[in-house]
């Protein structure tokens, strides 16, 4: 993969809440993960682009529950599903395209994103650096360009990162 662009993960190093993506390919880029904890057993990260929301993840006792992506809902589970090994999880774009993340063998808290079947996309490097717009946890470098796409791949990198960093 040839990357294109790059956007940077900074704000807090959890993927559920605190986390801002930033950067610019075709345009700026800005994403803003906040989650407000609505009782003890549910909660809801609101993901807003340009301070806008654009979707929404309404955790479950804990769990995974529904994600709301403009206006579709779908569960959670269905943007971390059994990939084609252990250490890969698929999701299905709006576009009914198949995509999967895939964790770093050198590097368990990177991964790769793939388009079927082996097309590398994208790659999230899990880093502490300095960047352009300040100190950067992470970078997604990718090779394209589709707004919903790099939502959805967004939100299914965060859910694997959450998902591996719980346990």
């Amino acid at each position: 993969m040839a990357p294109s662009f790059e956007i940077y993960f900074t704000g807090r190093d959890d993927p559920r809440d605190g986390c801002i993506v930033i950067g610019e390919d075709t345009k700026p880029v800005f994403f803003e993960f906040e989650t407000q904890y609505l009782s003890p057993s549910s909660a809801r990260t609101t993901i807003s682009s340009n301070r806008s929301p654009v979707a929404a993840l309404d955790w479950l006792n804990g769990g995974l529950g529904v994600a709301t992506i403009g206006d579709r809902e779908i569960p959670m589970t269905h943007l971390v599903q059994q990939g084609s090994s252990t250490s890969a999880r698929r999701f299905s774009s709006a576009d009914g395209r198949q995509y999967e993340w895939r964790k770093c063998h050198n590097d368990p808290r990177s991964y790769e994103l793939f388009s079927a079947p082996n097309t590398r996309i994208a790659k999230f490097q899990k880093l502490s650096q300095a960047t352009p717009i300040g100190p950067s946890h992470g970078t997604l470098q990718y090779s394209f360009s589709h707004d919903l796409l790099l939502l959805e791949a967004l939100l299914a990198l965060n859910l694997n990162r959450w998902l591996d960093w719980t346990g």
